[in-house]
């Protein structure tokens, strides 16, 4: 690996990049992620501040993928011991395209399942609605609609985690090995796929943390996401180890990929 945290990995372009599996173990995750940043939570919190923000002002999301991946860069700089520059975030631009496509193609997944979701949520409710005054005058209980649209709200964010979860290591990719967007997807898929049931419940512990956290006015989730951002790099970290780890070696699987060179 490359001396600089934030440079192109040059040594894991040669040869397959090796994947290992990785425990359900979502608490400690978020604790490991708080040791590794607390000597700097303060300018990690305004790092991903930043990144949000800049990434929620361009059209469909276009800033956003460069800015999570300037985030991984400072945490591939604080994992390497240096300090941590506020301006290392920016570094992301000098990786636009692939981030961008990467972004491009989760908001096209995310949009494609929205409008699944909203057809059939909408056909069921006029079958249930139509059965309903087929055998009585009344109009259905309150309650049962309600528990309906709360199970089907439930299956779609269950829905969109699981949609999420083949492009998790993506970034984190585009950063390290500053890899294109095709290569990067194709070896989160398969690292991913390799680890979808631990990848699926931490996910799901995350997703519930912060959406205990929104119910808060959203302040607490404001200062949770660095830790949550910091799980998903261990993450990534623990299923892609660093050049010269010991870890074992799918090469000669087909959930191994040759990065190009």
């Amino acid at each position: 690996m490359s001396s600089n945290p934030y440079e192109a990995s040059t040594t894991l372009r040669q040869q397959p990049l090796p994947y290992r599996s990785i425990e359900v173990t979502p608490i400690e995750y978020m604790q490991r992620s708080y040791r590794m940043i607390k000597e700097q939570y303060l300018l990690f919190l305004g790092i991903v501040f930043c990144a949000l923000l800049i990434g929620a002002v361009g059209p469909f999301g276009i800033l956003l993928g460069p800015m999570i991946t300037g985030v991984y860069l400072c945490f591939l700089q604080c994992e390497s011991g240096n300090p941590v520059k506020f301006d290392t975030l920016f570094r992301g631009f000098e990786r636009f395209i692939p981030s961008m496509l990467v972004t491009l193609i989760v908001l096209l997944c995310n949009v494609l399942i929205s409008l699944i979701f909203i057809t059939v949520v909408g056909a069921a409710t006029l079958l249930i609605l139509a059965y309903h005054f087929d055998t009585s005058q009344e109009p259905p209980p309150v309650a049962l609609l309600a528990a309906l649209f709360s199970l089907a709200y439930v299956f779609l964010l269950l829905s969109t985690v699981i949609i999420f979860i083949p492009f998790t290591f993506c970034f984190q990719l585009i950063a390290e090995h500053d890899m294109p967007a095709g290569p990067a997807m194709q070896t989160s898929f398969r690292a991913a796929w390799h680890n979808l049931l631990p990848l699926t419940l931490v996910y799901i512990c995350l997703s519930f943390f912060g959406i205990v956290a929104a119910l808060f006015c959203y302040l607490p989730l404001f200062f949770l996401a660095p830790i949550q951002i910091g799980v998903t790099f261990i993450l990534y970290r623990d299923t892609f180890p660093k050049a010269g780890e010991r870890v074992t070696d799918f090469s000669g699987m087909p959930n191994a990929l040759t990065l190009p060179t």
